[in-house]
């Protein structure tokens, strides 16, 4: 009996680049980079890594959306957004925890509290790389808090409060960032803008254009405001869901209480 060849794929066909999608994956990468040399270098400017970060999480958004409308997804191109994900929201962002919680002190525990973090964001970039491969959830949905949000919830401390200085403000920032982490590998469902369907356009992009032009003028108010909102976003879908049910069973129970209507002429 002859035995039938297994064709293995070419190697080219494997590596098969996107060319637009990925020069905003790799612009992704070189704010991020930008962001790292603010946090460690010698002239420490953490807002501006925060900006530098705040841009990545654009970039991250356009070449997904390019990808999508071009039609040019590839595995490839899924495999370096994770891995540029990985470097510029989970080791960029762990560095933030580190430099701006833990610099006057409490080290050892800083370095713990930064390394769950960027524990947690690989963990999720991996179980996301896995979800989407089985095809297992919707498109429309993310399971756990997406990573570029988390490193903006981080970044949302650092503009809004000052050093922790003390043992109980270095402790509420642990806590807080141990809460952003368990977000992130947890079963809690986020939205996506993926198959929005949007009747009109027009006040969609009149919103689009107020919220950039919040962020380029206000930065420090806006990047908090708008991530807040995001990650408090399930528990709105949860009380809207729960309100139309709750309004069924209160008119029911008061109909049994006043028992079957009767008709005047009877």
């Amino acid at each position: 009996m002859k035995r039938k060849r297994v064709r293995r794929p070419r190697l080219a066909a494997l590596t098969h680049i996107s060319f637009l999608p990925s020069l905003f994956t790799l612009l992704n990468l070189f704010l991020g980079y930008m962001a790292l040399i603010h946090i460690v270098g010698p002239r420490q400017n953490l807002k501006t890594a925060i900006y530098y970060l705040t841009a990545s999480v654009i970039m991250d958004g356009i070449d997904g959306t390019i990808a999508r409308l071009t039609r040019t997804e590839s595995n490839f191109g899924v495999q370096l957004d994770s891995l540029v994900d990985a470097v510029t929201f989970g080791l960029v962002t762990s560095m933030l925890v580190f430099r701006w919680g833990f610099q006057f002190g409490f080290t050892q525990a800083g370095s713990i509290v930064s390394f769950v973090f960027l524990s947690a964001g690989l963990i999720r970039l991996a179980r996301f790389n896995v979800f989407k491969e089985a095809q297992v959830v919707p498109a429309n949905v993310f399971i756990g808090l997406p990573i570029p949000i988390a490193a903006m919830t981080v970044c949302s401390a650092v503009l809004i409060f000052e050093r922790p200085q003390s043992p109980g403000g270095a402790l509420l920032f642990s806590l807080y960032v141990l809460v952003v982490s368990l977000l992130m590998i947890s079963n809690v469902k986020y939205r996506t803008v993926k198959k929005l369907a949007f009747r009109n356009t027009l006040p969609i992009l009149f919103l689009l254009a107020f919220v950039v032009g919040c962020l380029i003028i206000f930065p420090d108010t806006t990047i908090p405001i708008l991530t807040i909102i995001y990650v408090l976003s399930p528990l709105v879908v949860l009380a809207l869901k729960h309100k139309p049910r709750s309004t069924e069973a209160a008119g029911d129970s008061h109909r049994a209480e006043r028992g079957p209507e009767t008709k005047k002429g009877d």
